[in-house]
C-alpha cells in the first residue's frame, strides 16, 4: 500500500479563455436569434423540397427577412396563397408559411412530366393537386421542427383566406422570411413566404434563456487575440451535383460524357454549416468563388 502523501501541483494545469468562463446569464437576442432560425430554416425547406420535388439540384436562397405589421405583411403577400399555420398547442404563438396557389400546381406538374412553368392564371387549387398541398403542409412542417427542435410543431390550420388562417392581431408585429426556389429543371423560379410571432420566437429560445452556463459567445468581443481566431476550418464550394441512378453509374466507361451545369449560387461550407453563397469567376487564371450573399456577420 502506497502511504506518501501526493505531489504538490506546480501550478494550474490548464488555463480557460475567458468566454468560457464567463457564467453570467444574458437573456436571448431576439434579433439575432431570428436570423439564425431563417438561415437554419433556408437549409432545412431545401432538404425538405429537394425530396418533395424528387429534385437533388433543387436550390433555396434566402433573399429577404423583415420586420413588419401584420397588414403590411398581409398586403405584400397578396392573393391565390395557399396559408399553413404552424402551432405548438397555443393558437395565438405560430408561424404561417405561404405559397401561391399558381406555383405550387406548376411544381406538382412538373413532377408530373410537365413543363412546371407558372400559371398565373390558377388562383384555385385543383382537386388533383390538393394532394401535392398536403405534403408540401407536411414538408414544411418538417423543416420548422428540425429548424426549431421542437418536435411538437404541427399544423393546426390552412386555406386561402390568410386572416382566416393566422390568427395575429391587427396590431401585432412579425418577422418574415422570403425563400426563392430554383432548379437546372426548371425555367422558373418560386418563392416560400414565412412569418413568425416574437412570442413565438420568444417560446422557441424560451430554454436557453434560463441556462446558468449561458454567456457571451466566443469571439463576441471579437476575433482578435481570441482562443479560436487561429483554428483552421475546412471550407468547400459545392460546384454541381449530379444525381445519377445505379444503373448509369454501373454503365460508365472510360470515354463516357457526363454533362454537368455549374450551380448558379454556389454554396460555401463548413460541415453541414453554409458561411456564404457566391457566383463562380476567374481570378489570375484560376477559378475563383465572388461571394454574393454571407451570414457571418451574424
Amino acid at each position: 500500500m502506497i502511504s506518501s502523501s501526493l505531489p504538490e501541483p506546480s501550478g494550474r494545469a490548464a488555463r480557460h479563455c475567458d468566454e468560457l468562463l464567463s457564467r453570467a446569464a444574458t437573456p436571448p437576442d431576439l434579433d439575432l436569434e431570428f436570423a439564425r432560425f431563417a438561415r437554419g430554416f433556408a437549409e432545412q425547406a431545401r432538404t425538405q423540397l429537394s425530396a418533395l420535388c424528387d429534385d437533388r439540384g433543387l436550390l433555396t436562397e434566402l433573399v429577404e427577412t423583415e420586420l413588419l405589421p401584420v397588414s403590411d405583411w398581409y398586403a405584400k403577400v397578396g392573393t391565390a396563397n395557399r396559408h399553413s399555420y404552424y402551432s405548438m398547442g397555443q393558437e395565438s404563438r405560430g408561424i404561417l408559411v405561404s405559397v401561391r396557389i399558381g406555383e405550387l400546381v406548376a411544381q406538382f406538374e412538373r413532377i408530373l412530366g410537365g413543363t412546371g412553368e407558372v400559371d398565373e392564371g390558377c388562383t384555385v387549387l385543383p382537386a388533383s393537386a390538393k394532394r401535392f398541398a398536403q405534403q408540401f403542409e407536411d414538408r414544411m412542417a418538417e423543416a420548422l421542427r428540425r429548424t426549431s427542435d421542437r418536435r411538437e410543431i404541427a399544423a393546426s390550420a390552412n386555406g386561402e383566406e390568410v386572416e382566416q388562417v393566422a390568427p395575429f392581431a391587427a396590431g401585432d408585429r412579425v418577422w418574415t422570411i422570403t425563400l426563392e426556389v430554383s432548379s437546372i429543371k426548371a425555367a422558373c423560379s418560386w418563392t416560400v413566404r414565412l412569418a413568425v410571432c416574437r412570442p413565438m420566437i420568444a417560446e422557441i429560445v424560451g430554454t436557453r434563456a434560463v441556462s446558468p452556463a449561458t454567456g457571451r459567445t466566443i469571439g463576441a468581443r471579437g476575433l482578435d487575440g481570441s482562443a479560436i481566431a487561429d483554428v483552421d476550418l475546412p471550407l468547400r464550394a459545392v460546384l454541381v451535383d449530379v444525381p445519377m441512378s445505379i444503373a448509369q453509374l454501373a454503365s460508365l466507361a472510360p470515354g463516357s460524357v457526363i454533362p454537368v451545369a455549374v450551380n448558379r449560387n454556389v454554396p460555401l461550407l463548413t460541415g453541414n454549416l453554409t458561411l456564404a453563397h457566391g457566383c463562380v469567376g476567374e481570378l489570375d487564371d484560376r477559378v475563383a468563388l465572388e461571394l454574393t450573399q454571407t451570414f457571418l456577420s451574424e
